[in-house]
């Protein structure tokens, strides 16, 4: 049996080399010169680099030192999920940033590097503040972010516990596709589902029936199921701070032959999305291949997404499939593709998959099936 304190040993060795990782990538640039620190304050980036699940904290980390800080609130939490890193208190009352200016002081900054995807308002007053100690502040882009789209092995074990979680649910809530049933009462039955297994739903919940399903983000009303309708389900689990994302849809009562030519195109262009992601291959490439597909059905036009993007501390968790995404699949990678057509007046198809890239392809996780179910007969 492994000790509860082993376990947790293990885990900070993990949070220690992603910071080094991190380090690597911002003090031994391949181009320009680095700033004297940079500073951490998105919480799914503290998550990753230092374990802690608080809403609110800030991470300096220097080529060879490290210091957080965050609100008296946290003081007995962070003590406990992050003992490795020295810490400061922010005193009820105090500003901030007037503490890490006088932790940046001690270290003797005088360059800071903060991530991009800080708002302009918390730019603003960092340089605001940082400036009585003549402390540049400049962006450092987004490296930990980058570092976040390749999974490692621990992340992804609670992933596929995530997507499990998920496809579980979605055999749980079949005996609800009958007519009569609301639209919120099937998203009530997935959302408290997964609660019981020990998640938390990843996003709100999405169930769309009828002319409703061709609303892409479609929010749960009372309209009740129809004979005739495609509902789409798109939710997701989020289990131990990971997070799945699957979409299905299905036909209440006997589908049509436009209910089968829809579905069907939508089908072949995840299959041949899939079949095609391997290293090395560009996000866009793959997204073109999908609306490639729906064109050949006449159905481009209907497709107004991006096709996939990165699964892992949230659900959003970086670049993936869309026409302008460049970057190059690497092995380790987590992504959705679900590729959406979507009629107004008529209804919607979306089928989603979560996928990870392997050295020589990908390999689905998502386990739920993905034929044309016709129920509530």
């Amino acid at each position: 049996m492994v000790s509860q304190h082993q376990n947790q040993a293990v885990g900070l060795n993990r949070y220690a080399e992603r910071r080094a990782r991190l380090r690597e990538a911002v003090f031994q640039p391949k181009r320009g010169t680095p700033p004297d620190a940079t500073l951490i304050v998105q919480s799914p980036n503290l998550r990753y680099l230092t374990g802690f699940t608080g809403s609110s904290a800030m991470l300096v980390l220097t080529p060879d030192r490290e210091h957080l800080l965050t609100g008296g609130i946290y003081a007995t939490q962070i003590a406990h999920e992050v003992p490795d890193i020295p810490k400061s208190l922010i005193p009820t009352g105090t500003e901030p940033y007037e503490v890490l200016r006088e932790v940046l002081e001690g270290l003797g900054i005088r360059q800071l590097g903060v991530e991009s995807s800080v708002s302009v308002a918390t730019l603003r007053q960092l340089r605001k503040t940082l400036r009585k100690a003549t402390i540049q502040v400049v962006p450092s882009g987004s490296p930990t972010e980058r570092l976040r789209l390749v999974k490692d092995e621990g992340e992804l074990q609670t992933l596929r516990s995530a997507i499990a979680i998920a496809d579980a649910t979605f055999e749980h809530i079949l005996r609800l596709f009958q007519p009569e049933i609301a639209e919120w009462d099937i998203a009530m039955e997935i959302d408290f589902y997964m609660r019981r297994q020990g998640a938390y739903p990843a996003f709100q919940t999405i169930v769309a029936s009828g002319p409703n399903s061709a609303l892409p983000h479609a929010q749960p009303t009372e309209r009740r199921l129809q004979v005739g309708d495609f509902v789409t389900v798109d939710f997701g689990a989020r289990y131990e701070g990971y997070c799945s994302d699957i979409t299905r849809t299905v036909v209440i009562g006997r589908a049509s032959d436009e209910h089968r030519r829809v579905y069907n195109a939508v089908l072949e262009a995840l299959q041949r999305s899939i079949e095609a992601i391997r290293p090395g291959k560009r996000g866009k490439q793959i997204d073109a291949l999908a609306r490639k597909v729906l064109a050949k059905h006449q159905l481009a036009d209907y497709f107004g997404h991006g096709l996939g993007h990165s699964i892992g501390i949230t659900v959003h968790d970086g670049a993936g499939f869309s026409p302008r995404e460049k970057g190059r699949l690497q092995p380790g990678m987590v992504l959705t593709v679900e590729p959406g057509v979507y009629i107004p007046g008529f209804g919607g198809v979306r089928i989603e998959q979560d996928v990870l890239v392997t050295d020589t392809g990908c390999e689905v996780l998502s386990q739920a099936p993905v034929e044309l179910l016709e129920l509530g007969q």
